[in-house]
């Protein structure tokens, strides 16, 4: 999968850079009106496609298995397509359709000219190279690299020096030439057709269908043991070469088996183009067979099931004309724009939910996929209903309806977004319903009852396991809905409810099997991060972590006490405190890289930021922030936590190295501004970002505090939430100042909690002849906590 997705990858980059090289997206495609638009439009386009021929236009719209609600009989005589036939008769004929090869019978005669050319070719760069020589009075010498280049490129491949160097020795006299040239024609006649490869199996038992790329002429070839492949054919090459330079050095003869190597080419290529042409072309020109129907003949009996037959007859029988053909245009029109309406009431009446996202394009284009991905599964379902249907013939086809997974749209759209867009779906969804099934309200009905509540119960799942009792739930709520559903339509308690509350348990089943495969896929195509995939980064075991602990073990504390502290505010304020205890942990990673460079991590007294300038301290230290975005995104964290990881910081100002700068006795120390010692951003931009900012904050400044009473605690929490406040660096996220209020609440418990004091033990006094030590307050010989500065480095 690492592979699959680095791939992935690499092709998202590759198409990212062509497009913007070669501006392949105009100005006004960046518009994001333009973007909820395209959405729109072919959302509603594809939509209509799809429900359009379920639409009744002039007559009922009949099906494999479907009861007939009355008496069809035909008012004329006509003739009706016996499809069974037809597709025997197609399969013949594949049976006898042969391969095209292209064959080009100019190819000897091409290479020679080649040949010549490159002697000639050869001979100028000679003539040249040796006046050259003259000139400059340097000695004449017969090996030209502008010649061989000359060379390789008449004769269109590449020769070594060695090989040149034998060709060049003999002066590649025209006499030379002309031999080889009989050479490669002698190979050519004595082997007529050479290809790439052996044969197909169906090839030489079918023979096939040779045409002259020089003439554009056909012929049909039975006979093919005269043909070779090129790799037989090579081995061959020396033997032809001892007809022409059997007497010549063993040199030159290397050099003229070489060359012939090289030139001879495959003359009888197999195109592929062509062939799948000639294979439609066939098939198109099968006529059908035809059965007659006579005037007055009963099509199909009030009752009777409609078998594939008859199912021929009524649609020779309603054959359109060709203004029956304009209607359905215009039914096609008038539901693409019900679909546009539709779509665009929706849409703004989840407007004040989708403003709260960060990208509400990707959740339309989403919705609009989620929206093709139900649609398809309904009609799936129907194919597979009437495939049951003709199976069994027990079970009704509009039986097997209620196993449709209905409530797989809802369930993926509550896991990816929310609760409330789910909600939005499943009314989209029934409405499409109505349509896809032939105005089945019930079925309406029962699709938008399950997939409320699947939405409801998904969005409380965290584990994948819940995916299958999530379906399960379902499956109970699809049965007890299909029982009212039948009594309120007449039927009495009987086995047909017993089978399709039984089919609807099915169903609900099936889409909790389906979502489980499909929302992974989701999840990472439309850059998504559930609560199922935060609680597997939560998992300390990961790498990183393990990494942190090993090389950044205080980074890593500090780490965990931010998550503890950062989960209990957001859940105070009603942010989502998974995605903000997470984000905690995962904050500080890029210090791994140069994490003794971070006073937390800093064993020993040494401290490397004494041998370094305040500027490149701070570089140092602000550089965790680009570090942790690359570490990131290499483990695939998703752009939630991305994004957090670069805000967490802000804007806000490396006060100790700012502070160390301007005591600084050097002149352009001093004189540096202010915004170089300031993290480049952007601020928060949510809650969970502003949180992880104030909880880095606040547990870096707690561990200064050198006798934390309660008293302290609460006055430090207030004070450094008001210079964050102070700072601007809360401005760009939505947190209020009753959220601030409620988060130095929360952190001053927390920090009270880890803080609390210790009853001091009696000192333990062991008898004399013991080791003669004396511990004190229970074994520990200090507990006082260790000063540190009242900045920290990050």
């Amino acid at each position: 999968m690492n592979r699959i997705d680095e791939a992935t990858d690499k092709a998202a980059s590759l198409i990212k850079e062509t497009a913007t090289r070669y501006n392949l997206y105009p100005e006004f495609a960046k518009s994001d009106l333009f973007q909820k638009g395209a959405i729109l439009v072919c959302l509603s386009f594809v939509l209509a496609l799809i429900l359009s021929p379920n639409i009744p236009v002039f007559h009922e719209q009949y099906k494999v298995g479907q009861i007939a609600k009355k008496d069809v009989r035909a008012d004329r005589d006509f003739l009706a397509v016996d499809r069974n036939s037809t597709e025997v008769k197609k399969l013949e004929a594949m049976e006898k359709i042969q391969s095209v090869y292209d064959y080009d019978s100019n190819l000897p005669a091409y290479i020679k000219a080649n040949l010549s050319k490159a002697f000639v070719e050869l001979h100028d760069a000679r003539k040249r190279d040796q006046q050259k020589n003259m000139l400059e009075g340097a000695p004449a010498h017969g090996y030209s690299e502008e010649g061989r280049a000359a060379f390789e490129k008449a004769i269109g491949t590449a020769v070594t020096a060695d090989e040149f160097n034998v060709l060049n020795n003999f002066k590649l006299s025209p006499t030379f030439a002309t031999r080889m040239a009989n050479l490669i024609r002698t190979i050519y006649y004595d082997n007529k057709f050479i290809t790439v490869g052996p044969l197909a199996k169906q090839d030489r038992e079918r023979g096939i269908i040779v045409r002259d790329i020089r003439t554009n002429s056909q012929e049909a070839k039975k006979e093919l043991s005269g043909a070779i492949p090129i790799e037989q054919l090579r081995p061959l090459i020396p033997r032809y070469v001892s007809i022409y330079f059997g007497h010549e050095q063993t040199d030159l003869r290397s050099a003229a088996i070489m060359l012939a190597a090289k030139l001879v080419q495959p003359n009888l290529v197999y195109n592929k183009s062509a062939s799948e042409q000639l294979k439609v072309s066939i098939l198109d020109s099968v006529e059908p067979v035809y059965f007659q129907v006579q005037n007055n003949e009963i099509i199909v009996r009030e009752g009777e099931k409609i078998n594939i037959t008859t199912l021929d007859m009524l649609e020779a029988y309603y054959k359109r004309s060709n203004r029956d053909y304009w209607s359905l245009v215009w039914v096609f029109i008038g539901m693409m724009v019900v679909i546009m309406f539709l779509s665009a009431g929706l849409y703004y009446l989840a407007f004040e939910w989708l403003r709260k996202r960060a990208n509400i394009n990707k959740d339309l284009l989403f919705l609009a996929v989620s929206i093709l991905l139900q649609s398809f599964l309904v009609k799936l379902s129907v194919f597979l209903a009437a495939a049951v249907n003709r199976a069994f013939p027990s079970i009704p086809a509009e039986a097997s309806y209620f196993a449709i997974p209905f409530a797989v749209g809802a369930m993926l759209t509550g896991v990816l977004i929310n609760r409330n867009m789910a909600l939005i779906f499943a009314i989209m969804s029934s409405f499409l319903v109505t349509f896809l099934l032939g105005g089945r309200t019930d079925l309406a009905v029962f699709a938008f009852l399950g997939s409320i509540a699947a939405a409801y119960h998904i969005v409380l799942c965290r584990r994948r396991s819940a995916f299958f009792r999530t379906g399960f739930y379902l499956g109970l709520i699809n049965a007890v809905v299909v029982c009212f559903i039948s009594l309120m339509g007449g039927k009495v308690p009987s086995f047909e409810i017993l089978l399709n509350m039984t089919l609807g348990f099915v169903g609900g089943i099936s889409s909790g099997f389906i979502v489980a495969g499909v929302s992974p896929l989701l999840e990472y195509f439309f850059g998504y991060t559930t609560d199922i995939r935060l609680l597997e980064q939560a998992n300390l075991n990961q790498p990183i972590f393990q990494r942190m602990l090993i090389e950044a073990p205080g980074t890593y504390h500090h780490s965990i006490i931010t998550g503890s502290m950062v989960e209990a505010a957001a859940e105070a304020i009603g942010a989502n405190p998974l995605l903000a205890k997470v984000s905690a942990y995962y904050h500080d990673i890029g210090k791994v890289k140069k994490a003794s460079y971070f006073i937390e991590n800093q064993r020993d007294g040494e401290n490397k930021h004494d041998r370094l300038t305040p500027k490149m301290s701070s570089l140092v230290i602000i550089s965790h922030i680009k570090d942790g975005c690359e570490l990131a995104q290499e483990a695939r964290l998703g752009k939630e936590i991305t994004d957090i990881i670069r805000q967490h910081h802000g804007t806000s100002l490396v006060s100790y190295f700012y502070e160390k700068a301007k005591k600084d006795k050097d002149p352009s120390i001093r004189s540096l501004p202010e915004s170089d010692f300031r993290y480049p951003g952007p601020k928060p931009q949510t809650k969970e970002a502003g949180l992880v900012l104030l909880g880095d904050v606040m547990e870096a400044s707690s561990r200064t505090l050198s006798n934390p009473t309660p008293a302290r605690i609460n006055h430090l929490v207030k004070e450094r939430i008001e210079r964050v406040f102070a700072d601007g660096q809360l401005d760009e996220c939505e947190l209020t100042l009753h959220d601030l209020n409620e988060i130095a609440e929360t952190f001053s418990r927390i920090l009270n909690g880890i803080f609390h004091h210790r009853i001091d033990y009696p000192e333990l006094v062991k008898p004399a002849a013991g080791n003669g030590a004396k511990k004190e307050n229970n074994g520990h010989t200090d507990r006082k906590q260790t000063e540190r500065s009242k900045d920290r480095f990050a």
